[in-house]
């Protein structure tokens, strides 16, 4: 009953993808060095995480504290031994039906939004990306998910034979105001 249809709503959700490394760049350029006649590309020494494209899915999103909750209508998280007063909202869904981790975001009530990373891809003559440096001429922008725009980010997934419990914190200020 718990992950019923009619209490489920519309909500999306982003893993955290590959990361786009940074590199050195002078004018315009990534700076590149020769090992044993292989170009590299000089990094900056770290790299952004990048989410991937927003899926769509429905779920049962409950807001802790809520009036569902204080009548004690949610009692799985007891059965896994969590105390969840350090989350503001959970979500059941049937077992290993949606594939986050604790590094997922989600939307509930905000849109995804799109932001631009400044020259973190490898441009080739022709202005189209490429993960060779010796074909490299310019770098780029990447146009990626603002995981910053989500309501949530997932913070514990613990998975039953049946249910699997995520545990959100609140990113947005737009998410559930109280």
């Amino acid at each position: 009953m718990r992950t019923a249809l009619k209490n489920k709503q519309n909500l999306m959700y982003s893993n955290q993808g590959a990361t786009k490394p940074l590199y050195v760049v002078e004018d315009g350029h990534i700076l590149t060095t020769e090992i044993d006649g292989t170009v590299i590309p000089v990094s900056a020494g770290y790299s952004n995480p990048v989410y991937e494209e927003p899926v769509a899915f429905i779920g049962n999103i409950i807001p802790v504290g809520s009036e569902s909750y204080a009548r004690g209508n949610v009692a799985v998280p007891m059965a896994y031994g969590i105390d969840i007063s350090a989350y503001d909202a959970l979500i059941l869904m049937k077992a290993f039906e949606l594939p986050v981790t604790e590094t997922s975001v989600i939307w509930h009530r905000s849109e995804p939004k799109h932001k631009v990373m400044k020259d973190v891809v490898m441009l080739d003559e022709n202005g189209d990306e490429t993960d060779d440096p010796s074909e490299a001429v310019s770098v780029g922008d990447a146009n990626v998910v603002d995981e910053n725009s989500a309501d949530y980010i997932v913070k514990r997934v613990a998975t039953s034979q049946n249910i699997t419990l995520i545990l959100l914190r609140r990113m947005n200020t737009n998410a559930y105001k109280d």
